[in-house]
């Protein structure tokens, strides 16, 4: 209940808004797409290298019985491109209101490989990992034009309520003189969401009278602080339950995902 209270307040301050600029305004719309880049240090400093730690001991063990094979971890997470599309209602010289989306979405993969004999008996082992996050916020901004002649250049705020997903997925084989002796796999699929502020700055370049460039960051404050399962192929009664990880030391740490960083996008946008 309080995520759609705090969706319906911003659709709220975004009509009240709109109604304070004006009713003689004029509309814009552009289709974006750009590169963003933020913290996700919980993944970065904490799942990854709790699933690098478990992949490395178990590639230890096989190595220590006689297997030999190679070992993929899971890659840090640098950025990620986004695309969206976004309205913008002018409602005079000095103030714009701009709604938009955009979505993002990024997997990571390990693998591990191994195989040999062991006491004159062939086994290979193969096991696979991925984790795929995606996030779609809705934005709602309030735009200042700057007093700057030939382009147009803005500062602003505002925020947008995000909402996550995440998918977790492990398959495993080991296999016996050519014949599988084991196998499995489990996926559990978590979504999250939040009401994170940012701040926006840009500039429009025109093109024609209708026909903007646009180059625009914006700066969120915030992150998805928890994620709910809502499936878990191996455990039922997981779903509805907090998503969970043991970190490096054993200590169980809620999953999250944080969004704080800068998010960099071209656009071109036509007034109509």
């Amino acid at each position: 209940m309080k995520s759609r209270e705090l969706l319906a307040a911003l659709i709220g301050i975004l009509i009240l808004s709109t109604a304070v600029l004006g009713a003689d305004h004029r509309v814009s719309f552009s289709l974006r797409g750009g590169y963003y880049l933020p913290i996700s240090s919980t993944y970065n400093d904490e799942y990854r290298a709790a699933v690098n730690a478990n992949l490395s001991d178990l590639n230890s063990y096989l190595t220590e019985l006689g297997l030999s094979g190679s070992l993929t971890e899971l890659p840090k997470f640098k950025g990620t491109f986004i695309f969206g599309g976004e309205f913008e209602l002018y409602g005079g010289q000095q103030f714009t209101l701009a709604l938009g989306t955009e979505f993002l979405t990024k997997s990571f993969k390990s693998q591990l490989k191994a195989s040999g004999d062991v006491d004159e008996v062939a086994w290979s082992v193969e096991q696979n990992g991925k984790a795929r996050v995606s996030v779609l916020p809705i934005l709602g901004t309030i735009r200042i034009n700057l007093p700057v002649e030939v382009v147009r250049v803005y500062i602003g705020g505002g925020a947008g309520y995000y909402l996550g997903r995440v998918v977790i997925r492990e398959d495993w084989t080991w296999t016996e003189e050519g014949i599988q002796a084991y196998s499995g796999n489990r996926e559990i699929k978590a979504t999250g969401k939040s009401f994170i502020p940012h701040a926006n700055a840009g500039v429009d370049v025109a093109v024609s009278s209708h026909v903007f460039l646009t180059a625009d960051l914006r700066y969120p404050f915030g992150k998805i602080k928890s994620f709910k399962i809502k499936s878990d192929s191996q455990d039922e009664a997981a779903a509805g339950q907090k998503l969970t990880f043991l970190d490096a030391g054993g200590t169980e740490k809620d999953f999250s995902w944080e969004m704080t960083g800068p998010s960099f996008q071209v656009s071109f946008k036509i007034k109509f």
